[in-house]
């Protein structure tokens, strides 16, 4: 008998039912609510965003409440780095009208809190912009949809514990609706990063990095970047008794970013060394000019692109492996589940000890 267990996971708010595919709901279901700038295009202030997700709540839209601006990760959840635009292909796959332009996240910049997070649907860039300019909202919640067969994946938080009002000022969380208040996403593990030698885990995504975070000493164009790789597993540079060494995607370089801190934006107390403030490869060319690469900005967490033949830092990464759960019968996933409705466990134990049971 297969067992499975439902996982939670996001249902945006073009996802449910009929209209609300729509990727800009507030020209179509409140014309006039919108008077920023162009009136009724659906583009608002950060804080006017926030306050559509609040409307939205206050009439129980679709039959729910609980309706929020996404945080960072959610949005950048979205994004497929194979597509040339992201809007075009977002709405061949069962949504429609989202718009080839920028989204507002929920999500405060850490060393500019008078911006705001945000992702665009065209390029699939990570930026910041002014709180007071007027993006696109794309209310979304949370629900359970998914097993562990169909590999539905559990965002993990951003780490913004803070709110901010337009003008940068800390605030109160409370009825803000904003990242710092509601920190939706898997709880990170206590403790995150793991370190072995010149080596260390990230606990949440399993992924090992080389504790030196400028192993080459310097910049490299992109393919010298992939080649002191290749470099490393053929032994011709350290490699730490580890031959499956990559640069790594877009994504696994993303995953790294806490959106509480800056320069670097890592976790309070990490262990890596040599973290440079700068722009570091991916493995991941950028599909609309394929002789560019995505890179992610190591002093706040941009997302953005490069010409390959540039210099950036480079960041081994390799398939790590987590601690053992202990999850060895059907009673352990059950008994981490139980810790995890207690508030003992994150969800993501639960994942990694059913997986381990599974395996």
């Amino acid at each position: 008998m297969v067992k499975r267990f439902i996982f939670f996971t996001l249902i945006l708010a073009f996802v449910v039912v009929g209209a609300s595919r729509d990727g800009n709901i507030m020209p179509t279901r409140d014309p006039g609510w919108d008077t920023d700038a162009t009136v009724n295009d659906g583009a608002v202030t950060w804080q006017h965003a926030l306050d559509y997700v609040a409307k939205l709540n206050a009439e129980n839209y679709l039959g729910h409440s609980d309706w929020r601006l996404p945080n960072v990760n959610e949005l950048e959840s979205l994004i497929n780095a194979y597509e040339l635009n992201i809007a075009t292909w977002l709405n061949t796959q069962g949504f429609i009208n989202v718009q080839a332009n920028h989204y507002w996240s929920s999500t405060t910049v850490a060393d500019y809190t008078y911006y705001a997070w945000d992702v665009n649907m065209h390029s699939g860039y990570v930026d910041y912009y002014y709180k007071s300019d007027g993006y696109y909202v794309w209310p979304v919640r949370s629900g359970q949809s998914g097993t562990f067969d169909n590999s539905v994946i559990s965002l993990p938080k951003t780490g913004q514990k803070k709110c901010y009002d337009t003008s940068g000022n800390e605030i109160p969380c409370s009825g803000t609706g904003q990242d710092g208040e509601i920190q939706a996403g898997v709880a990170w593990p206590d403790p995150r990063f793991s370190v072995s030698g010149d080596c260390v885990t990230d606990n949440l995504t399993g992924l090992m990095w080389t504790k030196d975070a400028n192993l080459p000493n310097g910049t490299k164009t992109w393919q010298q970047a992939l080649d002191y790789v290749a470099g490393m597993n053929a032994g011709t540079y350290p490699n730490y008794g580890y031959t499956d060494w990559r640069l790594p995607n877009r994504k696994e370089l993303y995953s790294l970013m806490d959106f509480s801190q800056y320069n670097p934006p890592l976790s309070s107390g990490h262990p890596f060394t040599n973290v440079q403030a700068s722009n570091y490869w991916s493995s991941t060319s950028f599909a609309y000019y394929p002789d560019d690469a995505w890179v992610v900005y190591m002093w706040d967490g941009v997302v953005s692109y490069n010409y390959k033949s540039n210099y950036d830092y480079m960041w081994p990464v390799r398939g790590g492996q987590i601690q053992p759960a202990g999850c060895s019968t059907w009673s352990d996933v059950i008994g981490k589940y139980n810790t995890y409705v207690s508030g003992q466990a994150s969800w993501n134990d639960v994942i990694t000890c059913y997986n381990e049971y599974a395996s």
